[in-house]
């Protein structure tokens, strides 16, 4: 049988450091979280990205810069369904890749992903003048 007590000094101390006593997990932190929302942008702005691929149709070869994407796109005669799975497990692949680094190393991890979230605003602010 196990009994706990539970004194005014018990809950003055939990007030103080709630990760310690379980209330916010420590992988809950504001540099996780920061890191999260980096990730979050990152597949946001892929999202998009592909959703715009999406809305230009069969004009899309007039818009894409990549040379690979061209090449998927024009080697399935027109159709962006190759570049857009490619480009999807690209994505997933350098989140999961992310992921497993801030896992690894979190001193290495925060200035890749806040390298890859800075690229990834450069491109959205081209895609939305581009498409202006």
């Amino acid at each position: 049988m196990c009994t706990a007590i539970i004194t005014a000094d018990t809950l003055t101390r939990f007030e103080h450091n709630p990760v310690r006593f379980g209330l916010v997990p420590a992988r809950f932190s504001l540099g996780f979280l920061a890191f999260a929302a980096a990730l979050l942008f990152v597949g946001a702005v892929s999202v998009y990205d592909g959703y715009l691929v999406l809305r230009t149709g069969n004009e899309i070869t007039h818009y894409e810069k990549n040379p690979v994407g061209l090449f998927l796109i024009e080697h399935n005669h027109g159709d962006p369904t190759v570049f857009l799975m490619a480009k999807a497990m690209g994505t997933v692949f350098v989140l999961a890749a992310l992921a497993a680094l801030y896992r690894r190393s979190r001193r290495i991890a925060v200035p890749v992903a806040s390298a890859l979230m800075l690229f990834q605003a450069g491109l959205l602010i081209f895609l939305e003048r581009a498409g202006g």
